[in-house]
C-alpha cells in the first residue's frame, strides 16, 4: 500500500494543496477529481518527486509502511500530454524510460518489443509519432510507463487529448491491461463517466485548498456496473463538485 499523509504545497505566497491524504493499493485505480486549479496535478508531481523548483512541500509518504524518498522505483509517473519525442520511433520512445533507469539501450528495446502486440503497436515499431494515431501515441506513452514495472502508476489525464471514441476504447484497454499487471494507479480526470467507469475508489478534492471532501468506493465490477447505479454516483459527484 502507497499512503500519502498531510501533503501541503505552496509556492510563494499561494498554496496550491492543503493536508491532502489517500491511500492507493495495488490492483485498484484511483480516480482524483476536482475543479481547476485544485492541486490536482501538484498532488501527482510531489509523489512522483519532479515538483518543480521554489515550490515548497510537506508531506509524508509510506509504502507498505516504511516511509520513502521520491522519485522512487515503485512511483511511475505519466503526465497530461504522451510526450513522446518526434526524433524517436516508438521503440525508442518506450524504451527510454529503462534506458534512463541505466537498462543497456539494446536489453531496453528487446523488453519493449516483447509488449507491442499485447499493447495493440504492432506493426508501429519502427514508425515515428507523427506517423501514428492519436490513440497509437497514447499506447506508446502508457508502454513506456508500465514497462518499468513500478507498482504505483500515477496518470495525469491520460485520455484528455483523444476524441470521444477513441477515449472510450482507450479506457477499456488501459483497464484491461491494468487487470493483468495488478498495479495500483492513481488518475486525475474531469470527466465523470470516466471516473465511475473505471474507478475502484473516487476521491474528490476541494476548490478551497482543504483535504478530501468526499472518499467513494465503488465495490461493483467494472463489467457488472449498470449505468442507473453510475448515474447515481455521477450526480452526487456533480452535487459535490458545485458546492465547491
Amino acid at each position: 500500500m502507497l499512503r500519502v499523509e498531510g501533503l501541503t504545497v505552496r509556492v510563494e505566497a499561494r498554496t496550491l494543496v492543503t493536508n491532502f491524504s489517500c491511500e492507493l493499493r495495488e490492483g485498484r485505480i484511483t480516480c482524483l477529481i476536482g475543479p481547476s486549479g485544485c492541486g490536482k496535478t501538484s498532488v501527482l508531481k510531489w509523489l512522483a518527486g519532479i515538483l518543480p523548483p521554489g515550490i515548497e512541500a510537506k508531506g509524508r509518504v509510506t509504502l507498505d509502511g516504511a516511509p520513502i524518498l521520491r522519485p522512487h522505483p515503485s512511483i511511475s509517473y505519466q503526465p497530461q500530454s504522451d510526450a513522446l519525442f518526434p526524433w524517436l520511433t516508438v521503440t525508442d520512445n518506450a524504451a527510454l524510460g529503462l534506458e534512463m533507469a541505466g537498462l543497456p539501450r539494446r536489453a531496453a528495446r528487446e523488453k519493449v518489443a516483447d509488449l507491442f502486440v499485447p499493447f495493440g503497436l504492432s506493426g508501429c515499431e519502427d514508425l515515428y509519432p507523427d506517423q501514428v494515431s492519436g490513440g497509437m501515441r497514447q499506447r506508446a506513452a502508457f508502454l513506456r510507463t508500465i514497462v518499468q514495472d513500478s507498482r504505483f502508476v500515477l496518470l495525469d489525464e491520460p485520455f484528455s487529448a483523444l476524441d470521444a471514441v477513441t477515449r472510450l476504447r482507450m479506457q477499456d484497454w488501459l483497464c484491461a491491461r491494468l487487470a493483468e499487471t495488478l498495479r495500483g494507479v492513481l488518475m486525475v480526470t474531469h470527466d465523470l463517466h470516466e471516473a465511475t467507469q473505471m474507478a475502484d475508489h473516487i476521491l474528490v478534492m476541494s476548490a478551497r485548498l482543504g483535504p478530501l471532501v468526499a472518499d467513494i468506493p465503488i465495490t461493483t465490477p467494472r463489467e457488472r456496473r449498470s449505468e442507473v447505479a453510475l448515474a447515481e454516483i455521477r450526480t452526487t459527484l456533480r452535487t459535490l463538485l458545485l458546492k465547491e
